[in-house]
């Protein structure tokens, strides 16, 4: 029995249905008055819980065997939702959710975090200070511990969410712009995530990002070209990605963490590559193919 965290979700979404179409057997882990239709239409187990309440976990966790976690606040707070908080889900709720499971005696916990997690990420952003802590928690269990570590998600970091709104013809670009990171699908990361769910003996640590390296200013330069028309830059210098991310991480914590990763992004190239995609055979997407793609919706 493999447990999914964060299953409506975008990436925990897809995860979910790749397991049920290997013919796995999964179970959807659901907040109460979330609406899970669409998974139990599908014949995924659907039981409710919340990882702000340990004790609520239980039941979710009988019989599993891995437990698969994309569970996030970061996105849907950015997006406007009042009821949730990286503290609440991101750091205290996953670190719930592995002693549950490890007092469950879940076997193995396959864990998404962020590629290039440090000590000094963490100081910058409260979602990689509470993806460090789970990591940590974690490695002081008796289970299997398998840490994903994706590069920055294409739907994310290059739609508006992140800056990039070409529908409004205007990009945000963070710092110089010019270091080069590869920016990978969620298609891909969901496939690695249910691979590593039932692989024989995965590996404890995958970094990985997608097939091409690109700046941000490339970034903008491909929407462009994409667009047929120039998008409006507005520049944001380190210094105010340094203050921002400082002031805004008690009353803004998630708009602290973009800012705060946006800024460790810039100067820190990805030193990783799709290989590991590649080697459980996902043919990874290009991020200019993802860029493509969005502009030829907007016509």
């Amino acid at each position: 029995m493999i447990l999914v965290c964060g299953a409506t979700g975008d990436l925990g979404g897809r995860v979910v249905r790749l397991l049920a179409a290997q013919g796995r057997e999964v179970r959807a882990l659901v907040r109460p008055g979330t609406d899970a239709s669409e998974l139990e239409a599908e014949g995924v187990e659907v039981v409710r819980g919340d990882l702000r309440e340990e004790g609520t976990l239980g039941p979710a966790l009988a019989g599993v065997d891995t437990v698969v976690t994309t569970a996030n606040a970061v996105t849907r707070v950015l997006e406007g939702s009042v009821d949730l908080t990286i503290k609440d889900v991101d750091d205290a709720g996953n670190r719930n959710l592995v002693r549950a499971a490890d007092e469950a005696g879940v076997q193995r916990f396959v864990f998404v975090s962020v590629a290039g997690l440090s000590e000094e990420e963490a100081r910058r952003a409260p979602l990689a200070a509470a993806k460090l802590a789970t990591e940590r928690a974690l490695h002081t269990s008796s289970m299997q511990v398998v840490i994903v570590r994706p590069d920055m998600f294409q739907e994310v970091w290059l739609s508006p969410v992140a800056g990039i709104d070409a529908a409004a013809g205007k990009a945000m670009v963070y710092g110089r712009g010019e270091t080069p990171h590869r920016y990978v699908a969620m298609d891909d990361v969901a496939a690695l995530c249910a691979h590593l769910a039932v692989a024989h003996d995965p590996p404890g640590l995958v970094e990985f990002g997608g097939p091409e390296a690109l700046t941000r200013t490339q970034v903008v330069a491909a929407f462009d070209a994409a667009t047929g028309r120039k998008l409006k830059v507005q520049h944001v210098p380190r210094p105010v990605l340094a203050v921002a991310s400082r002031l805004l991480a008690v009353p803004k914590p998630a708009l602290a963490s973009l800012m705060g990763m946006a800024l460790h992004s810039d100067s820190h190239p990805s030193t990783w590559d799709d290989a590991p995609l590649r080697a459980v055979g996902v043919e990874p997407r290009a991020a200019t193919t993802y860029i493509n793609q969005t502009a030829a919706a907007l016509r």
